[in-house]
C-alpha cells in the first residue's frame, strides 16, 4: 500500500488561509459543509506552529554552522598532523603504506564518449 505523501503549500500559506477566511466573514458568507469557526483556529494554529518551525529551523542552521566551523578546525588539525608524518616518514615505505588508506579519494566524472571514439 502506498503512504501518502504530505503536502507543503506555498510559503505565504498563512496569509492565503487568513485573506481567505477574513473574505468569508467580510461577505457574510455560510457555506456548506465548511466549519468556519474551525478555519479560524486553522489560522491561529499555523501561525503559532510557524513561529515554532521558524525557531527550530533557525536553531538548526546555528547549530549546523557551529558543527561546520568546529569540523573544520578539526580536519585543519587532521590534515597538519598527516602531512607531518607523512614528511618525517618520507622515505619509510611502511610507515608510506600504513597512510595509503588516508589519502583522498576523488571520483573524477567520465566524459561521454566522442562519437569518433565509436
Amino acid at each position: 500500500m502506498k503512504t501518502k505523501q504530505n503536502y507543503y503549500p506555498l510559503r505565504m500559506f498563512d496569509d492565503l488561509l487568513e485573506a481567505l477566511v477574513f473574505l468569508i466573514l467580510a461577505k457574510g458568507w455560510e457555506l456548506t459543509g465548511v466549519d468556519l469557526d474551525q478555519l479560524e483556529v486553522d489560522v491561529e494554529a499555523q501561525r503559532a506552529e510557524r513561529v515554532e518551525l521558524d525557531k527550530a529551523q533557525g536553531e538548526y542552521r546555528a547549530q549546523r554552522e557551529r558543527f561546520a566551523t568546529a569540523q573544520d578546525a578539526r580536519y585543519q588539525r587532521y590534515a597538519s598532523a598527516l602531512a607531518v608524518i607523512r614528511s618525517a616518514f618520507r622515505n619509510d615505505e611502511a610507515v608510506l603504506a600504513e597512510l595509503e588508506r588516508f589519502k583522498r579519494v576523488s571520483k573524477r566524472t567520465r566524459k561521454a564518449p566522442t562519437e569518433e571514439a565509436a
